[in-house]
């Protein structure tokens, strides 16, 4: 077990505690794991601006997985990004809007939204991100580029939406259920599995050589992906029923147990 060479974790839910922080003991653990040589980065639902701090607090000096597979970044340069139009998917969010579900739409600085809700702030809260209010009756909105939508709401009604309009699109789109409430649209072929398999050929590492660990079914592909696809106690069910490794903690405490138990820390950890 100790041939693992890269960890790639996710964040909310798996590497940040309840209240999306970095405890002391996850960031040891990390260091540990990099000063025996081994490399840790980060796969994760959120943007660019949303992990900055994240990537400075953990160190990270290699490429990471942002946008759930839309984005491969380090700290000085994008190495890919997919993007998409909002004009077909515009008659969508307008009848989402009025069902009173929410929408988050991100380009490579900033977070919009048509107003501003509770789901909006709890979103804003989690990810320390203020969002920027769009006009949804202008039509300039509908011209922009970004990197993916969230709908926040009840999933039940947000599905019966998306089956709705999915046949009307002249192109296709992948969608993600990354949260309990949260549905994300982004373009075709992403994931955070396809985005790893790019790492992997940047890094020269083969996937018996990876440990992947997550909580959510945006996490399944790059867990089935990996040598060892380790989902925290706190995972979604059929995550569980899929991986490879069980933890038996949540969040970060189980990120240091999976790491403890494949041997990846220093005896003196």
């Amino acid at each position: 077990m100790n041939q693992i060479r890269l960890i790639v974790c996710d964040l909310d839910g798996t590497l940040l505690s309840d209240d999306h922080a970095l405890t002391e003991p996850v960031k040891a653990a990390v260091r540990g794991f990099r000063e025996a040589g081994g490399m840790f980065t980060i796969a994760t639902g959120r943007f660019a601006p949303a992990v900055s701090d994240i990537v400075e607090e953990l160190e990270i000096d290699m490429p990471y997985i942002l946008c759930n597979g839309g984005v491969i970044a380090d700290r000085m340069q994008v190495r890919s990004a997919a993007t998409l139009s909002l004009e077909a998917l515009a008659p969508l969010l307008l009848e989402a809007d009025h069902s009173g579900i929410s929408s988050l739409l991100f380009d490579d600085s900033d977070v919009y939204t048509f107003r501003r809700t509770a789901a909006v702030e709890r979103y804003e809260h989690k990810e320390k991100m203020k969002c920027v209010l769009l006009d949804l009756h202008a039509k300039h909105w509908q011209e922009r580029i970004v990197q993916k939508v969230l709908l926040i709401g009840d999933m039940a009604p947000i599905r019966a939406l998306w089956a709705r309009y999915e046949p009307l699109f002249a192109i296709s789109y992948n969608t993600i259920q990354s949260e309990d409430d949260y549905f994300e649209i982004v373009p075709p072929g992403i994931s955070k599995g396809a985005a790893l398999k790019k790492l992997m050929g940047m890094l020269q590492v083969d996937p018996s050589e990876v440990l992947s660990i997550g909580n959510q079914m945006n996490d399944l592909d790059m867990l089935l992906s990996s040598g060892v696809g380790a989902a925290v106690a706190n995972s979604h069910p059929e995550l569980l029923a899929h991986a490879s490794f069980i933890c038996s903690r949540s969040n970060g405490d189980g990120v240091i147990e999976v790491m403890e138990a494949l041997n990846l820390l220093p005896l003196n950890q």
